[in-house]
């Protein structure tokens, strides 16, 4: 489950720096849940074909990712959003005056809006 997880947020970064080919043959495996032989009928080539588009264009993502490490930063991102997010549940309105009770409930809000967006 991982490694759908990862391909897919994988093509959503470096999707359009692959080929044609190997971009459709990835998100019709990946994200719709399309067997080879599917594949291979609906884009008109072999088996093997499609193999081996899916296995060249997930060795060009993970090179993409080890060299920029755009996924690993966005996931970075999100865990320390989602820490902050977290440590808000912490503070206690009470303490506060009302207007830094506005200030505190605008930055959560706009906490949670940036971490669903991710």
């Amino acid at each position: 489950m991982k490694d759908i997880y990862e391909i897919s947020m994988l093509i959503d970064l470096y999707g359009q720096l692959l080929t044609p080919s190997q971009l459709k043959c990835l998100e019709l495996h990946h994200n719709h849940d399309l067997s080879l032989a599917e594949i291979a009928e609906e884009m008109k080539i072999s088996r093997q074909g499609v193999h081996d588009f899916i296995k060249r264009g997930r060795a060009a993502l993970y090179e993409y990712e080890e060299k920029l490490g755009l996924l690993k930063r966005f996931l970075n991102v999100k865990k320390q959003l989602e820490s902050i997010q977290y440590d808000f549940t912490f503070l206690n309105d009470e303490e506060l005056s009302e207007d830094n009770r506005n200030i505190l409930s605008s930055i959560e809000s706009k906490l949670v809006g940036i971490i669903t967006s991710l």
